[in-house]
C-alpha cells in the first residue's frame, strides 16, 4: 500500500483557505436559505397589494366618473399581487395602460410602503354619430379617436362635445381601441382644435366629411344645429392640404378672428358658406338652392 503523505508549507495558508471555505460555505447557506423561506417572506400579508398602498397622480378629469384606481385594482384582480414582487412596476403599468382612460403611464415608483404612479389621462373632443338598428348612438373619442366608454357620459356631457358625422359606421375595435378610420382620426383632431376656441359661442355643432363626387376627396364641413342654410367649408383633411389651401390652425385662427370682429358667423341672413380655405382672407359665398 503506497501512502501519501501531505505536508503543509505553512499554518497560515492553511488558515486562510480555511477562512475562505467557510465564507462560502455561509453564502450558500444563507442562499439556499432565503430561496426557501422568500415565498413565506414577501408573501406575508402586509405585503399584500391594497388600493391604499397606490397613490395616483394627478387627480382624474372630471370627464371620468369612475374611480380609475378602484376600476383597475378590481378589473386586474391587483390584490394577487405582492408589494415585494420584482415585477410589481411593470405589472402595475401595464395594468393601468389597459383603462381605456388612460393615455399613457408616465411614471412608476416604488415606496417601501406602497406605489406612485403618475397617469397622463386622455381628453374627450367629440361624438362620433353611429347608426345601428335604425337608431342613432353616439361614441365619445379623443382626439387621436381612441372610443373612450360611453358609461362615462351623461346626455347633460354629450352636449358639451363637437359631433362627427362620416359613414355612420361603428369603431373597429373595442372601448379602448382606436376607432380604426384614418377619416375619423383626421376629424378628432380638427375637433380636438376646433375645442379650443370659443366654438360652443360661435353655435358650431357638427363636423361632418363628405366627399367629392369628381375628384373622390374628403371635404369637411362645420355646421351650426339647425341652421341649415349656413356651413363653414373647412375643406381637406389636415395634413392632406391643396397646394393653395390653408394649414388647420391657420384656419381656426382666422374663424376666431372672423367671429371676434363680427360678433357672430351667419354676416347675411340668405344662405351662405365661409369658405377657410384661400389663403388671403375668408371667402363669404352665398349659397342658391336649386330648384
Amino acid at each position: 500500500m503506497i501512502k501519501l503523505r501531505i505536508k503543509l508549507r505553512s499554518g497560515r495558508g492553511n488558515s486562510t483557505i480555511l477562512t475562505l471555505a467557510v465564507i462560502v460555505i455561509f453564502v450558500i447557506a444563507v442562499a439556499v436559505g432565503w430561496y426557501v423561506l422568500e415565498d413565506r417572506v414577501t408573501g406575508q400579508p402586509q405585503y399584500q397589494l391594497k388600493p391604499a398602498m397606490i397613490v395616483l397622480s394627478p387627480k382624474q378629469p372630471a370627464w371620468i366618473k369612475v374611480d380609475v384606481l378602484s376600476d383597475v385594482f378590481a378589473g386586474q384582480k391587483l390584490e394577487e399581487n405582492y408589494l415585494t414582487d420584482r415585477k410589481l412596476a411593470m405589472q402595475l403599468r401595464d395594468a393601468f395602460m389597459l383603462h381605456p382612460c388612460v393615455a399613457s403611464v408616465e411614471k412608476v415608483a416604488k415606496r417601501p410602503d406602497g406605489v406612485d404612479l403618475e397617469l397622463s389621462y386622455r381628453n374627450p373632443v367629440a361624438m362620433v354619430v353611429v347608426k345601428l338598428d335604425n337608431r342613432t348612438w353616439l361614441y365619445p373619442v379623443d382626439d387621436q379617436a381612441v372610443v373612450l366608454p360611453p358609461r362615462e357620459f351623461t346626455k347633460e356631457d354629450v352636449a358639451n362635445y363637437l359631433r362627427i358625422t362620416h359613414d355612420y359606421v361603428p369603431p373597429a375595435g373595442q372601448i379602448g381601441d382606436s376607432w380604426g378610420d384614418q377619416k375619423i382620426i383626421a376629424a378628432a383632431q380638427i375637433a380636438d382644435l376646433v375645442s379650443s376656441t370659443t366654438w360652443q359661442e360661435m353655435g358650431l355643432y357638427n363636423i361632418e366629411l363628405t366627399e367629392n363626387p369628381e375628384t373622390k376627396k374628403t371635404v369637411v364641413y362645420v355646421l351650426k344645429k339647425d341652421i341649415p342654410g349656413f356651413r363653414i367649408l373647412w375643406g381637406s383633411l389636415p395634413g392632406r392640404e391643396d397646394e393653395n389651401e390653408l394649414a388647420a390652425r391657420d384656419k381656426l385662427e382666422r374663424l376666431d378672428e372672423f367671429f371676434k370682429i363680427n360678433n357672430t358667423l351667419q354676416v347675411s341672413t340668405e344662405p351662405m358658406e365661409l369658405d377657410l380655405r384661400p389663403p388671403d382672407k375668408i371667402k363669404v359665398i352665398p349659397l342658391v338652392e336649386v330648384e
